[in-house]
């Protein structure tokens, strides 16, 4: 499905050159009757705003951004000879935007308990280091970070950046999918516990590998099947 509708400060929206498009109708008829429904009442100022758009023959041209509640009050006064085929799709596209943002922010969710997750394991190790009469230095959080990063993702952090092109100061969690997120933050959790029991680096990589086989390989092949279909 081709994307007819954008965000606006995160609200979905739909112009009224994209309704005319879809419904088979006049760009200035669609106008007229946006209009006519705000001197009415029947739209009011948070459903829909005066805005513009670039034509093929690069003028700018005025339409108006249609809220999901504005177009479902406009749609059916709109008419146009494809009016049918135009309604089904701009509301099932609205529906996929929202169900999109639902998803992102289920994911996104993932990531902020990541990244507390984080922490922890961070003070075991300085904890750890501490205790052997040592300092923590920053290639002991590293080397902890690519053990479990190498196990989920099959790389360092590193080698994730320049394969995805990540900047150095964003965090590679922003680019996770759900289940690689879900993967570390646990392999991060039991890391943090294995940490504190003095378990040693091969003796943590060997169980966290067999938790990862256990508990994450297959939902990661899943995950990867869906996105790809």
């Amino acid at each position: 499905m081709k994307h007819l509708i954008k965000t606006i400060k995160g609200t979905p929206v739909v112009n009224t050159d994209v309704v005319a498009a879809e419904f088979g109708r006049d760009h200035f008829r669609v106008m007229n009757s946006i209009e006519s429904l705000a001197a009415s009442g029947h739209l009011g100022a948070s459903d829909f705003r005066a805005s513009s758009y670039t034509s093929k023959q690069n003028k700018e041209i005025p339409c108006y951004e249609l809220t999901e509640r504005g177009f479902l009050i406009a749609m059916p006064f709109i008419g146009g000879e494809k009016a049918k085929d135009g309604q089904v799709r701009l509301v099932d596209s609205f529906i996929e935007y929202r169900e999109r943002a639902k998803q992102e922010s289920l994911v996104q969710a993932e990531r902020d308990l990541a990244r507390v997750e984080y922490r922890p394991m961070t003070n075991a190790i300085k904890s750890s280091k501490e205790s052997e009469g040592k300092e923590a230095e920053h290639y002991h959080f590293s080397n902890e970070a690519n053990m479990i990063n190498r196990i989920v993702l099959g790389t360092t952090s590193a080698k994730f950046r320049k394969e995805n092109d990540i900047g150095k100061t964003e965090a590679i969690r922003d680019y996770l999918t759900a289940e690689q997120i879900r993967a570390i933050t646990e392999l991060q959790r039991a890391d943090t516990v294995f940490i504190n029991m003095g378990w040693d680096y091969d003796k943590r990589k060997l169980e966290l590998t067999g938790m990862f086989e256990r508990n994450h390989r297959l939902p990661l092949i899943e995950e990867q099947h869906r996105l790809a279909a």
